[in-house]
């Protein structure tokens, strides 16, 4: 999908990034089938992804319907983070 992207930033856990993150962006660690679960993405560790990594791992999407992005704000956050 073309709105959809899937990305980690090593040492940054997912869940951190996601409160960090949740006024600018659409943003999950996980499918919306296991949102209610805090095991890694079994669909990344079936990629070959270690625990510690599929924790990292996060979601971002947007649409036509979605407010635009401030996507300079969203990486000033990340690298707060860091």
């Amino acid at each position: 999908m073309d709105h959809v992207l899937n990305l980690a930033f090593p040492g940054i856990d997912s869940e951190a990034l996601i409160v960090a993150l949740k006024d600018l962006v659409a943003i999950s660690n996980g499918s919306a089938c296991t949102s209610s679960s805090y095991t890694p993405s079994h669909v990344i560790k079936a990629m070959g992804y270690s625990d510690d990594e599929a924790n990292e791992a996060i979601r971002l999407s947007w649409c036509h319907l979605t407010p635009g992005v401030d996507w300079d704000a969203v990486a000033a956050r990340i690298l707060s983070l860091r």
